[in-house]
């Protein structure tokens, strides 16, 4: 068929697709694509009738007439941790979190605890670190990568609803927003028109922009609003719940969202979120989702954190902005374990502002789940608006010529062939290169050993390590920390100031913990978790490569595949010569161990008011003693050390037989 007659027949193919959605939501009050893949398709159809305009008929849809990381910056070292939500999309997954909530708390205390919940805006900003001293601000710091941010204190100054000065003095540090409204970036969008020049694609990335501007007074020029919803830490103590965590920030001078609300159960979260998700398009920003979060700190304090995200939150999005495309091809690409991953090759599309030309299929079984073929029209979104995925096929747009992928045999890159390994229930779904010189898995440990997570060297991302290998400037990892300037300037996109930035940029990062060199090593089945346990139970790399099986399967957080997969790791001689060469090039930190060690193994949960030091400094010397603190009395609870006016956790303690300790026999088993 010649491409005018493929062109017809689509056309056709997508009026009734059209016409069928339109029906469905105009006429029927039903959905089954959302309105912005349903844009989609509209679009493509107008385009290829502007090529073809022959085919255009008085009944077409077409025819309806409707309405760069800065250097300049000062790199701050975050007092507390940044984390980052995990995402949920579906009421499903909301139940799913709450009856997870549950069992681990169950877990944990031997009792049905049955928590509430805070429900939140998620207001699509950019967030920022606030630290108040005695009540005046002092710094504003972007979350970076949730360890280090970037020094933006004269341009969140700039910011009117931020105060300056609490009503109260008090020295804090606080999480909040920094949000842009949508009327805001029309009237900048309109003298930016008059003036000639290329309007802003949207309010978040303007907001993001304006606070990294080097030049204050262009912030300032911006209209810029916060919302702040997170204490860190306030010298007079932190609430008891989250709901009074808001009031008290408000009452402070900050500005606090108004629309949240305490749940008591899942379902009145679910009816917040469903709520909202129609409301959201009526407000003057934009609003992505909600934010559930335990209410009751001690309950927080006991759910803890993954190696990722906090247990006792989770970001509960609205469904993904969505379009529709064709796949065009599939091909695979392979990861720096050797996993090998099917990534569709698709027509450019825009998705929420970016244009969209690829999206991961994960691995065969989706691509069976879903019974997408190459040439089909996908529905494709940004999980979490973030990574491009494809969630359904559009099988009434196919005309018979799509092809079914076949997942090759053979390693793209080197040719071996590919496994697939064995667990409990049979094959797993993931396919393997299991060379270990294949050039593709040579690449991606390099890159995962110079990024974010691992050494983090500014400057060395994926493209210049690609263009680097390529002219052989260097061959192995430990080839980076020789780099000289000389060697970099002239090299594409490197002059002398560039070339001296990197090579600062690589010396910065020869002091590196032990964890991060853990995981930068790139061993399988050891994510930032893993390391972390790993670095805190050896303390030192020479102990760490001489681990043993037996040894690393009893250590807490490490499992069995995690187990064998270090010591394989341990025992190759080509690994072996990598980290002996990079011990050479490193200051691997050691992990200091805590203080003294009488209290090693030892829960403490203190109650009530201490007369001699306040809870902070008790619990300060505890973990000083190698104990841990934890705010809920349990089982595992080892000892409860009750002041004045104790309150439940007395009780608590009484019916679970947990020895409760009175402030001068805690004073005792200090000195011990």
């Amino acid at each position: 068929m010649n491409p005018k007659k493929e062109a017809n027949v689509r056309i056709k193919k997508l009026r009734e697709s059209i016409e069928h959605h339109r029906y469905l939501y105009h006429v029927l009050d039903r959905e089954e694509i959302s309105q912005a893949a349903l844009d989609s398709l509209k679009k493509e159809l107008r385009d290829l009738e502007r090529v073809y305009p022959e085919f255009i008929t008085g009944d077409s849809p077409s025819q309806r007439v409707a309405g760069a990381p800065l250097k300049e910056f000062v790199k701050v070292r975050h007092k507390f941790a940044q984390w980052s939500f995990n995402d949920i999309f579906s009421p499903e997954e909301a139940r799913e979190f709450d009856e997870r909530t549950k069992r681990f708390l169950k877990k944990e205390t031997g009792q049905i605890i049955f928590p509430t919940y805070v429900c939140e805006l998620k207001i699509d900003g950019l967030k920022v670190v606030f630290e108040y001293e005695k009540g005046i601000f002092k710094r504003g710091t972007t979350r970076g990568d949730g360890a280090t941010g970037e020094d933006v204190t004269l341009n969140v100054k700039t910011i009117e609803s931020l105060p300056l000065a609490l009503i109260e003095p008090a020295s804090l540090t606080v999480e909040g927003e920094v949000w842009m409204r949508k009327s805001t970036l029309q009237i900048l969008n309109k003298e930016r028109v008059k003036q000639g020049l290329e309007v802003f694609a949207n309010s978040r990335n303007l907001a993001a922009g304006s606070i990294r501007q080097l030049d204050p007074k262009i912030a300032a020029t911006r209209r810029l609003e916060t919302f702040i919803y997170d204490l860190d830490e306030i010298d007079t103590g932190l609430p008891e719940t989250q709901s009074e965590e808001l009031k008290l920030l408000s009452k402070l001078g900050f500005k606090v969202n108004p629309h949240h609300i305490h749940a008591q159960n899942i379902k009145e979260v679910i009816s917040f979120w469903e709520k909202w998700q129609k409301k959201a398009p009526g407000e003057d920003y934009h609003i992505d989702g909600i934010v559930i979060k335990v209410n009751e700190r001690h309950l927080q304090e006991l759910l803890g954190y993954t190696g990722k995200a906090p247990r006792f939150a989770v970001a509960f999005k609205f469904p993904a902005e969505e379009a529709t495309t064709v796949l065009e091809s599939i091909q695979v690409q392979v990861g720096r374990t050797g996993a090998i991953t099917p990534v569709a090759h698709l027509r450019p599309v825009r998705i929420a502002g970016s244009k969209v030309m690829r999206a991961t299929l994960h691995n065969l079984d989706e691509i069976n789940r879903l019974e997408v073929k190459v040439g089909d029209t996908v529905l494709l979104r940004k999980a979490g608006d973030v990574i491009p995925e494809i969630f359904g096929v559009m099988k009434e747009l196919r005309s018979g010529k799509e092809k079914k992928f076949k997942m090759p045999e053979h390693c793209p890159v080197c040719g071996t062939k590919l496994v697939r390994e064995k667990n409990l229930s049979g094959f797993s779904v993931a396919y393997y290169c299991p060379s270990k010189t294949c050039p593709a898995k040579h690449r991606e440990s390099f890159v995962h050993f110079v990024g974010r997570k691992a050494l983090n060297i500014d400057g060395l991302g994926e493209k210049i390590i690609y263009e680097f290998l390529d002219i052989g400037l260097i061959e192995r990892i430990p080839d980076v920390f020789k780099l000289k300037k000389e060697d970099i300037e002239g090299l594409p996109g490197f002059g002398e100031k560039s070339a001296e930035n990197l090579v600062r940029s690589i010396n910065i990062a020869r002091k590196v913990s032990l964890s991060r060199f853990i995981y930068a090593l790139g061993i399988r089945h050891v994510g930032e978790e893993t390391a972390r346990d790993l670095a805190e139970y050896f303390g030192a790399v020479d102990k760490f490569i001489n681990a043993r099986e037996g040894e690393l399967i009893n250590i807490d957080g490490v499992g069995e595949k995690s187990a064998e997969s270090v010591v394989l790791y341990l025992k190759d001689e080509r690994n072996k010569k990598l980290i002996k060469d990079l011990i050479k090039e490193l200051h691997i930190e050691r992990v200091e161990k805590k203080r003294g060690g009488s209290l090693a193994g030892k829960t403490f949960v203190i109650t009530g008011t201490l007369s001699s030091l306040s809870r902070e400094e008790a619990s300060s010397l505890i973990r000083a003693n190698g104990g841990t603190v934890t705010s809920s009395v349990s089982p595992k609870t080892s000892y409860v050390v009750a002041g004045e006016n104790p309150g439940s956790k007395f009780n608590d303690a009484k019916k679970l037989g947990v020895k409760i300790l009175e402030e001068n026999e805690f004073i005792r088993i200090l000195k011990i």
